[in-house]
């Protein structure tokens, strides 16, 4: 749940252009990526494919509005449901 934090912080500050660190953004695309290989759901997968998007952004320092929003949203998703599956 904290390196998901930390992979939607350090996205919104790259898009948002307050700060592009590429290492911040290669340690969150890398861990979506091995997340993504280790487990083979559907979820993670999901999550491979945002971390790819994260280091596109890392490498070329481009951003695209509305694959970072829909990242944006997925990543904000799974930090609810878990936070939401912890209060149980």
């Amino acid at each position: 749940m904290a390196l998901d934090l930390f992979a939607l912080v350090s996205l919104s500050l790259a898009h948002f252009e307050v700060v592009h660190s590429f290492y911040l953004l290669l340690v969150s695309g890398g861990y979506l990526i091995l997340k993504g290989i280790l487990f083979r759901d559907i979820m993670s997968i999901i999550d491979a494919v945002a971390g790819v998007y994260i280091l596109i952004v890392a490498i070329f320092g481009v951003s695209v509005p509305i694959l970072y929003y829909i990242i944006f949203g997925w990543l904000l998703y799974k930090l609810i449901s878990t936070s939401l599956s912890l209060l149980k």
